[in-house]
């Protein structure tokens, strides 16, 4: 059976290469840092501190947006950050790769450079959740932006299913880099409103 293009992007959505791909690196990267770790050739946390985002570091520490999704401080902050991927992740893929793509990259630089810009200094934010949580922002807003009935109700059931999630946007938890939940949000929205422009066919 042959399938249309509204069926290649649920089925590519479904499969979600590129996601299954980033979280399999996630884990691969952890893996390593305990490796690393067992045999005393860095001590634990050091990688978090070099490749972590240091707010206020000043130009020269701008690299560690790219790197500090790729790290995350212990076991139970990568599967939280791996199950909200892939099932989120799943959702946005449904609109097509070109989408996930988009709103993967916009949601993880407006969350780095806003943690970069804001957070206190003498902190070190590290993980994917403002990836995370740009995924939430394409899923809450898409039906605004572009205004088609099926993405109005889509967007709707996910505010049923994940609303909760917005508390995170805010201060509260200690440990907890909002400012990069809020700005990666941010970046979902920004990502929302580029791809209803020329929505995946």
């Amino acid at each position: 059976m042959s399938h249309g293009p509204a069926s290649r992007s649920l089925l590519s959505g479904r499969l979600l290469p590129a996601t299954l791909s980033f979280i399999a690196l996630l884990w691969i990267v952890h893996l390593l840092r305990i490796a690393l770790a067992f045999l005393g050739l860095i001590p634990s946390h050091t990688s978090a501190q070099i490749f972590g985002i240091h707010p206020g570091s000043g130009i020269t520490g701008l690299w560690t947006i790219f790197t500090a999704p790729l790290i995350h401080g212990d076991w139970g902050h990568l599967l939280g950050n791996s199950g909200s991927l892939l099932i989120l992740g799943s959702l946005v893929g449904l609109q097509g790769p070109g989408q996930l793509w988009t709103v993967s990259i916009v949601s993880a630089l407006t969350s780095g450079l806003g943690i970069w810009l804001v957070a206190p200094h003498h902190t070190v934010h590290l993980g994917a959740s403002g990836i995370v949580f740009g995924y939430l922002g394409v899923l809450l807003l898409m039906g605004w932006f572009q205004r088609r009935p099926l993405s109005i109700l889509f967007s709707i059931a996910c505010l049923f299913l994940f609303g909760k999630m917005v508390v995170g946007l805010f201060p509260g938890t200690p440990g907890v880099s909002w400012q990069g939940h809020l700005f990666g949000f941010l970046g979902g929205v920004l990502a929302a409103r580029l791809t209803a422009r020329n929505p995946a066919p």
